[in-house]
Parts: structure tokens; C-alpha cells; sequence
């Protein structure tokens, strides 16, 4: 029976609730709905879906997956559970039986009738050429290296000695080295004659089958005698004139007769060093304020001076530097807090002149730290950007730039969940005290390895990301000193209102007041309210870093806050008002000095102006309600300026009846007198309910699965009135193909030519991929490249010769 149409049967079987367990797990394999067990079987057995299965396994798990296949593979059939067994030594009986059972219950592997193994589908493909790091087999070489087949028959009596070559095919030699280097004794035979430096090169290649022989070149630039030796003897197969690949039985052999010396069933969980909560406590909430802080002051930068992007897209260095001075920070936390700002929408993108500006500063303002601490943190835990790739290099040499689109990355919710798990896991919950170093401290190593562990899959992408992720966290205050804080293990748990409010008790209250001191300084004791912020933000310019920071009086600032419709009264009020001491003389001097100075020039914005002798035709533009809404108003008695462009101040004339000319030479030129708050706002998400992004982009509703579980259970056997149900034909097909692949099996092909025409041929059928199947027509002896969507019906030629 067909392995697809196997694994039909045994979904078919399975209650409500497992079939309801296995689509929670691939929710893949009813995107779209499925019509019937066929082809949800089908869908289950391709590579994309399979691959995507893997990437969700652990360790072990995926060491049992790929031990089956690597025997299935060899024995040619089901893998029995004794032989399984067997290939993992020290693997506990009773674990081996509940990994198999998952593996099974994921339709990741189908039982076969006589109660064996056999690998679902296309898995050998998924895993790749390498299963268990181990080459590919003898047969397969011969098949695919040039010469290393006629070496194979040529490699047999040195091997087995006393053995005679004649008319051995490559095939059959193949199966007899395979046979040598799966017998313990005769391996140990075969390496008793072998030249010095033989071992260490194998066991060089042992887990990674495919290397180099640079360092194994004699003097005379030919390779030394010990490669020479294996080559000889097939133990080694030529790749190219600088690499070999270690045959499967080799590496076999050299694991002691097993797939793997061991299986990984229990999780890295070292740590390397421990700190107290104490100071977990104080490095965390100091993260929270600091950062809370920056982004306070990033938007007032962007808001007073918006933020240009290169042509090419992303900030580029300057800019960057510009942000970096006025924060005072490095150059990787001004990316860090830029990205940050944008991917919760307090940085918006302005279309028109391609600039990043300050979106609803005011309602940012307005909100309590613990809000401000909840917005960053869904941000950042739902946006599909790395910014700690800012600054590295592309394949090409090219740098990432600061909120450019090669900073994107689909799966950085998925990575930044997995660190949360991780950091969970690492740090047990519990009872440690205040005193003692009892808390473990999350290093990348540890960090690292625990999550390749759970996704081995994905270890390049975690070594790649979770650094940078570990970072931000820390800035975010979800680890402190390293450690995982309370509040970090709140969000990693999915209870984020519980984590803002913990962070709203922990943090100290806002100070209202500031001392004044007399050389024009500021002092804030703390964590300013933001009222108090923003009014000492308009009068003064802040210095220094951290909570306690210091403001500066000067006569720049005090104008700043003149423009911004202050007066020297308000000024001082302001001052008394929130000031521990009394004002000192010399601010009182600095604000009325400059107040009594500041306004003997005026300077405005005009689009326009009108100039006449005749003061009542200015009095009549003036009276004209038109007039208001251009915004036209007297400077001087002979003066009228407008904000309106000079074309509709002289249609506005003309419509009065006047009949005035354009002074070319002394136009005013102007700038747009759009502002950020004409423009229509970016989506301010407050609270950010859809940040929470669905960390699996598959998911699906328990509504789906429900319905899916329905059309299944109605469905009538061999029904194909649905467009996946040609899915599991075409898989079936494709089944037959890689099975006649393997056994070296003719085939009987049915395609249908240009014209549409059914045309049989028998073939032998050499590799399918990328939708061409590549055959052999022994009638012509030639090859040929076949078009998969072409393929009507594929048959096994019954007793067809499989030695090549």
C-alpha cells in the first residue's frame, strides 16, 4: 500500500480529539481546507509542510527522525522499534516511546501494518543530502560522483581480500563495501592496515561528512599516503580535487555501528554564573527609567527636528550621529530607540519629503510610566524587525541601515518569543532571598544553546539574533544584571497587565519640584512628573544622564520659551511654583533681561503681500470676509501681507474690483506652510491591542479546525470535487517516481505530449526536483527532462532490474 494512503487510513482512525491536537500543532495542513483524509494525508507529506513541522521539533526529536529515515533508507522498508533502538545507544526505553509517540501523533512518521517505522512523506527530503550528519550512501556516490562507481568495484578485493571483481557492477560492489563497514570484526580488519594519519581523518569527517584534504596535500603537491589509501578503497569519494565526502557506512562505523553515540534527551540548563535579586531589581528598574526617558526625549529631537532618510532608504551615519549627540547615547542605542519609536507608531514616516517625525508626542506625554513601559513592550515584542542587524554587513558587503527594510525580519516575533521561554526556563521560579547570589544570569551561550536545543533547526538564525534580543530585553527591563526580573517573566508568561502594574509599584514615585542652584542650573532628585519635564524642557536645556538629571538656563533657552508664548511672569511662576528653593538673583536677572529684549524684531511666515499708497484700498481688503480667510493682515499702513500664494491674493483683488500687478523681482519665496498637525496623524495605538502580532502566521481558530473536522468526517471515499483532492494523486505519483528512484526500478510513464496527446514510455526514472523529473530511455539511450504537471500516471515495471 501507498505510504500516503497508509497515513490516510490512520488519520482516518484517529478520535476528534488527536486529529483536533495534530491540526493545533500544523495548522498548515488545512490552509486551505482539505476535502478528505487523502488529502489531508497528502498535505501532510510534502516538503514545504514537512519542513515547517521540523523546524518546531527538539533535539531528540529530531535525532529519531532522522535515524528512522537513515535506516529506512538502508534497510529499504519500516525501521523496527528493536533496530531503532539499537541505532541510539543508551536511549531509555520508555523516552524513546514517548518521543516516538509525538513524532507519531504530528504525522511525522506513519506506523506500517507490521508495526515497523517508516518516514511520512518527502522527510528524507526535508532533512537534506546529510541526515544525522552523516554522507550519503555508497550507492547514491556511484551514482552521482563521476568515477567513484567503477572505483567501488576496483576497491573490493583490496577490501576483501581473496574477493574477485569480475563482472561485479557498481551496484553490487557497493552493497559489498556497505555490508564490510556495517560488520564490527571486518571494520576493525579493514583499519588495522591503515597508514598512519587514516584515523585521524576520518574521525575528522565523522560528524561532518563532507571536507576538505588541503591540509592533508604532501610536499610534492599530491595528497599524502594515508588519503591516497582511502580513496584506494572507497572509504572516502572524491568530490572535487580539494574535497572528499565520507560515505555513510564509514561514518556509521566510526559511531561504533550507531546513527548517533547518544540521545540528547535532556536540555542544556548550565549556568555559569548567578547574581542577587538586589541588584537584578536595581539594574532592571534603572533600564525602565533610562529608557523611558530616551524615547521622551528621541520624540522631542524628531518633533523639533525630523529625521531625514537616504535615498537608498534608512537613516543613514549622519543623521544618526545628529540623534546620537542630542542624546547623548551610542550610536546603537540611537538605532535601538529608532526603531523602537517607529514600530510603535510614535515615529511616522512622512510620505512627502521622506522624513521620520513625532507622532502624537502629547498623548505619549500623557500616559503613566507603567503605560509608556506597555506600549514599548508589545512593540517590541510584535514588530518583524531586528535593529540589532543595524550596522552589520550583507552578503554583499552592503551595511544595514537604521529602520531600512533590510533590518526586516518575518520571524523575529517567533525568535523573541522562543528568548522568553528560554529565559524562563533558565531561571526557575521561586524563592530566592535577598542575600546570596542565587539568581542565574542569562548569557548568550546559555541563551543560545537552550533554544537550539528546543528548534535545532534554527540554531544560525538564534546565534544571529538572540544577542541583540538579550540586549533589548535588558533595556526594557525584562532582565536586570542579566537575570530574568518578575516582570519579564509576566510578559513571558502572556500576563502583560500584571507585569505594567508591578512595574507601576516598583518604580518610584514622580518628584514635582527641582532645586535651583546659582550658577543657572536645574537639579531634578529623581524621576520628574511630566508636566514638570515638559515645562523645563521649554526654558532649558537638559545635561547629563540618568534620573537625576540637570537643566540648563540660558538666555537661548529662556528665548525658546518666549517663542514658545511664554512671558518673563509665567516664567518665574513656573520656577517658584516647582522650585525646592528660592529663585536665585542671577535666573531672575537672566529671565527678565532677555524678556526685555526679546521682541524689538518680528519675523512671520507670508506667501504673499500687497503694497498700495491708497489707504483705503487697504481698508477695503481688510473688510472683505475673503480676506480672513487668506489670512491677510496690515503690517503697515501702506503693507499687507497674506499667507496665501500671490495667485489667489490677486484673484482676491480682482474679485474686489482692483487691478493689481505682480511684482516678479520682489516675490517672497516661500516653503510649505504645512505643519505635523495638518497632516493626518499616523495610527496611534494606545493601548496597542493589535501589536499583538500571531507569533505563527499559520494559526488557525478553533472555528476552522471545527469545521475542517466536520467536512472530514462527511466526506466520501475517493470524492474529488474539491481543488486540494488532485493534491494527493499528484503526491502519489510523485511517491511511486522517488520509490522506482531509489530501487533503480523501470517505470511505464504516462504523459500527455503538446497536443494533449496520452503517450506511455518505459523509462527509468533518475531524479525529480524543481517540478522536472530527469529519465532514462533505454530504448534511445539518451536522457531526457520530463515536466512533473505533464505526468498522468506512473507505474513500476514488476521485476525490472534494479542494479545500475
Amino acid at each position: 500500500m501507498s505510504a500516503i494512503r497508509a497515513l490516510a487510513d490512520q488519520l482516518a482512525r484517529r478520535s476528534d480529539d488527536d486529529l483536533r491536537r495534530l491540526l493545533t500543532l500544523r495548522p498548515d495542513l488545512i490552509l486551505p481546507a482539505v476535502p478528505d483524509f487523502a488529502a489531508l494525508a497528502a498535505r501532510a507529506s510534502t516538503r514545504a509542510s514537512l519542513q515547517r513541522a521540523l523546524d518546531n521539533v527538539n533535539r531528540p526529536e529530531l535525532q529519531v527522525l532522522e535515524t528512522v529515515t537513515v535506516l529506512s533508507e538502508d534497510d529499504g522498508g519500516a525501521v523496527d522499534r528493536a533496530r531503532l533502538a539499537a541505532a541510539l545507544p543508551g536511549s531509555d526505553g520508555d523516552v524513546l516511546k514517548v518521543i516516538l509517540s509525538r513524532l507519531v501523533e504530528r504525522a511525522l512518521l506513519a506506523v506500517a501494518p507490521e508495526g515497523g517505522l517508516l518516514p511520512v512523506g518527502a522527510l528524507a527530503d526535508a532533512l537534506g543530502p546529510y541526515p544525522a550528519g552523516l554522507g550519503r550512501p555508497f550507492r547514491t556516490l556511484a551514482r552521482t560522483v563521476p568515477r567513484f562507481g567503477p572505483a567501488l568495484v576496483d576497491a573490493v578485493p583490496l577490501l576483501a581480500p581473496g574477493s574477485s571483481s569480475e563482472a561485479l557492477t557498481s551496484a553490487a560492489a557497493a552493497r559489498i563495501i556497505d555490508s564490510i563497514t556495517s560488520q564490527p570484526a571486518a571494520w576493525q580488519d579493514v583499519l588495522a592496515g591503515a597508514p598512519e594519519g587514516a584515523s585521524a581523518l576520518l574521525a575528522r569527517l565523522r560528524d561532518a561528512p563532507v571536507g576538505s584534504t588541503a591540509t592533508d596535500t604532501a610536499s610534492n603537491g599530491g595528497v599524502t599516503p594515508a588519503v591516497r589509501w582511502l580513496l584506494d578503497r572507497c572509504l572516502l569519494a572524491p568530490l572535487d580535487a580539494l574535497h572528499v565526502e565520507l560515505p555513510r557506512g564509514v561514518g556509521i562505523a566510526l559511531r561504533g555501528h550507531t546513527v548517533f553515540t547518544a540521545l540528547d534527551v535532556a536540555p542544556p540548563l548550565e549556568i555559569e554564573r548567578t547574581t542577587r535579586p538586589a541588584l537584578r531589581d536595581n539594574a532592571s528598574f534603572g533600564a525602565i527609567a533610562e529608557t523611558l526617558r530616551l524615547m521622551t526625549a528621541l520624540l522631542g529631537s524628531v518633533a523639533a527636528a525630523p529625521v531625514t532618510t537616504l535615498r537608498s532608504g534608512g537613516v543613514g551615519v549622519r543623521e544618526l550621529r545628529r540623534v546620537r549627540e542630542a542624546l547623548r547615547v551610542s550610536e546603537a542605542d540611537a538605532a535601538w530607540l529608532l526603531e523602537l519609536a517607529a514600530a510603535v507608531g510614535l515615529l511616522t514616516l512622512d510620505p512627502d519629503d521622506s522624513r521620520w517625525k513625532a507622532s502624537r508626542l502629547d498623548a505619549w506625554e500623557a500616559l503613566g510610566r507603567d503605560a509608556q513601559w506597555l506600549l514599548l513592550v508589545e512593540g517590541w515584542l510584535a514588530v518583524d524587525r531586528a535593529p540589532a542587524l543595524v550596522g552589520s554587513r550583507l552578503p554583499d558587503g552592503t551595511g544595514i541601515n537604521t529602520l531600512a527594510a533590510e533590518a526586516s525580519r518575518p520571524d523575529a516575533p517567533m525568535v523573541r518569543q522562543r528568548l522568553l521561554s528560554v529565559a524562563t526556563e533558565l531561571s526557575p521560579a521561586g524563592g530566592a532571598e535577598p542575600s546570596g547570589p542565587q539568581l542565574p544570569v542569562l548569557t548568550d551561550q546559555a541563551v543560545i544553546a537552550l533554544a537550539t536545543w528546543h528548534q535545532p533547526r534554527l540554531q544560525r538564525r538564534f546565534t544571529r539574533l538572540l544577542p541583540g534580543m538579550l540586549a533589548e530585553a535588558q533595556s526594557l527591563g525584562l532582565t536586570g544584571g542579566g537575570a530574568l526580573t518578575d516582570a519579564g517573566r509576566l510578559v513571558a508568561e502572556g500576563r502583560l497587565e500584571e507585569a505594567a502594574r508591578s512595574v507601576r509599584e516598583a518604580l518610584p514615585t514622580p518628584v514635582s519640584h527641582v532645586v535651583l542652584q546659582a550658577d543657572l542650573t536645574a537639579v531634578a532628585p529623581g524621576y520628574l512628573e511630566p508636566d514638570v519635564a515638559r515645562g523645563l524642557l521649554r526654558m532649558s536645556t537638559p545635561e547629563g544622564q540618568g534620573p537625576a538629571t540637570t537643566y540648563r538656563f540660558s538666555a537661548d533657552s529662556i528665548r525658546g520659551a518666549l517663542d514658545a508664548g511664554e512671558d518673563a511672569p509665567s516664567i518665574l511662576a513656573f520656577l517658584a511654583l516647582h522650585s525646592a528653593t528660592e529663585i536665585p538673583q542671577a535666573l531672575t536677572y537672566l529671565v527678565e533681561d532677555t524678556a526685555s529684549r526679546y521682541g524689538s524684531l518680528r519675523v512671520g511666515r507670508a506667501g504673499s503681500y500687497v503694497r498700495t499708497e491708497d489707504d483705503a484700498v487697504a481698508a477695503t481688503v481688510l473688510a472683505d470676509p475673503r480676506a480672513a480667510v487668506l489670512g491677510v493682515v496690515q503690517i503697515a499702513p501702506t503693507v499687507l501681507v497674506s499667507a496665501a500664494s500671490p495667485q489667489e491674493l490677486v484673484a482676491l483683488l480682482r474679485d474686489l474690483g482692483f487691478s493689481p500687478a505682480t511684482d516678479a523681482t520682489g516675490s517672497v519665496p516661500t516653503t510649505s506652510a504645512r505643519t505635523d498637525t495638518d497632516r493626518e496623524p499616523g495610527q496611534y495605538r494606545m493601548p496597542p491591542e493589535q501589536l499583538r502580532s500571531r507569533l505563527n502566521p499559520w494559526s488557525v481558530a478553533e472555528e476552522e479546525v471545527a469545521a475542517q473536522l466536520a467536512t472530514l468526517r462527511s466526506a466520501r471515499p475517493g470524492s474529488a470535487d474539491h481543488p486540494a483532492a488532485s493534491d494527493s494523486e499528484t503526491l502519489l505519483g510523485l511517491e511511486t517516481l522517488r520509490a522506482a528512484i531509489r530501487s533503480r526500478s523501470r517505470i511505464r510513464l504516462g504523459t500527455a505530449d503538446s497536443e494533449g496527446n496520452h503517450v506511455r514510455q518505459i523509462l527509468v526514472p533518475l531524479s525529480v526536483s524543481g517540478g522536472r523529473l530527469r529519465v532514462f530511455d533505454p530504448e534511445n539511450q539518451v536522457e531526457k527532462v520530463v515536466s512533473v504537471h505533464r505526468v498522468m500516471d506512473v507505474e513500476i515495471l514488476e521485476g525490472s532490474p534494479s542494479d545500475g
